[in-house]
């Protein structure tokens, strides 16, 4: 991974993101429900980053403790189908 990653846009997003779901208020439901609104390329674009991000949370490696076990967990039996059954899902 690039070591300059906390310079590029993806990581300024990351921790956008992480500012933003680190509140009682924050709805997944609301924001999953915005999906359907997207432009279809978006839509694509948003499941690739949700897939790569499962692969991060499956890696037995990370630290994980009792508040992140069971996403890890799921992330790796997510993953296993995905390995199997899962599509090729193109840039654009």
């Amino acid at each position: 991974m690039d070591r300059n990653i906390q310079e590029s846009k993806e990581y300024r997003l990351a921790k956008e993101w992480e500012m933003a779901v680190n509140s009682y208020s924050f709805d997944p439901r609301k924001f999953a429900a915005a999906i359907p609104g997207m432009h279809p390329t978006n839509q694509q674009s948003l499941y690739r980053l949700i897939r790569e991000c499962l692969k991060v949370m499956a890696v037995d490696s990370r630290r994980y403790d009792d508040r992140n076990r069971a996403s890890h967990e799921e992330a790796k039996c997510i993953m296993e189908y995905l390995n199997e059954h899962g599509k090729y899902i193109p840039l654009k």
